[in-house]
């Protein structure tokens, strides 16, 4: 719907010129025709853990790119898992992108940085390895914003979370699995 989507959260520096994409499920680019997000202005992609409700985007969204006149190299931070799924999905459907798709592995990245932001990861509990990623501005005024992927235990983001000014924590229990607890 337009309302509820698979995985996908957009994290809007405070200049509001650039921006970070963390997941990227089925149908995101889509999703965003209904925002003023460019994706010329998308700085890095961000993946949580390799379930398809957080990636399967991915390839649509990166020919998006291209044919809306990307020329600007894009990162992609994700498990090394996925590398070779990306390049296979681009190379089988003859996708040219017209800019540098950079694929490093959340696992071998203890911190990522742009001019204006710093992003660094705290691992999560899930049936796969999962990372949530906070991302502190470097600017006098710092924001940090932590988006995580999924988790089912709230404790590991304690130390990271405290002075974060925004949490964001995927919920799908289901009542069964709340009165359980």
């Amino acid at each position: 719907t337009k309302a509820r989507n698979v995985s996908a959260t957009a994290v809007i520096e405070a200049s509001g010129s650039h921006w970070y994409l963390v997941d990227c499920g089925e149908g995101t680019q889509h999703q965003l025709l209904h925002t003023p997000l460019s994706i010329r202005d998308l700085r890095a992609i961000f993946i949580t853990h390799v379930h398809g409700d957080h990636c399967f985007g991915l390839p649509g969204l990166l020919a998006s790119a291209g044919m809306s006149g990307r020329t600007r190299p894009l990162e992609l931070i994700l498990p090394a898992a996925l590398h070779d799924w990306v390049r296979q999905g681009l190379l089988a459907s003859d996708t040219f992108l017209p800019f540098e798709l950079r694929l490093l592995a959340v696992e071998d990245v203890a911190e990522w940085r742009s001019e204006t932001l710093q992003v660094t990861t705290v691992q999560l509990s899930h049936r796969v390895p999962s990372v949530a990623f906070v991302f502190t501005e470097l600017n006098p005024e710092p924001r940090r914003v932590i988006v995580c992927g999924d988790n089912d235990n709230p404790e590991l983001l304690a130390d990271a979370a405290k002075g974060a000014d925004v949490l964001v924590h995927e919920a799908t229990f289901t009542q069964a699995v709340v009165e359980r607890t």
